[in-house]
């Protein structure tokens, strides 16, 4: 069964577009885009989710991520 968002396919790319120009603008390596990505999450998860539910959340991006890979490799 898909999962339905709250938020529109158009706004999830604007700004999946936006952070992707920033990256390329400043010529990040794969690496570099990795690492601040990550540490954009981190932040994210850290000032936004209560501390009782970052474990929880934490385990259902990273399997979203995993899934999603794994998806490409089909």
């Amino acid at each position: 069964m898909a999962i339905v968002s709250k938020y529109s396919t158009a706004k999830i790319e604007t700004l999946v577009n936006q952070l992707l120009d920033v990256l390329h603008a400043e010529n990040a390596t794969t690496e570099l885009s990795l690492m601040c990505l990550g540490n954009a999450i981190s932040h994210v998860v850290n000032s936004s989710v209560p501390t009782a539910q970052r474990d929880t959340i934490v385990k259902h991006f990273n399997q979203a991520l995993v899934d999603s890979i794994a998806s490409k490799n089909k």
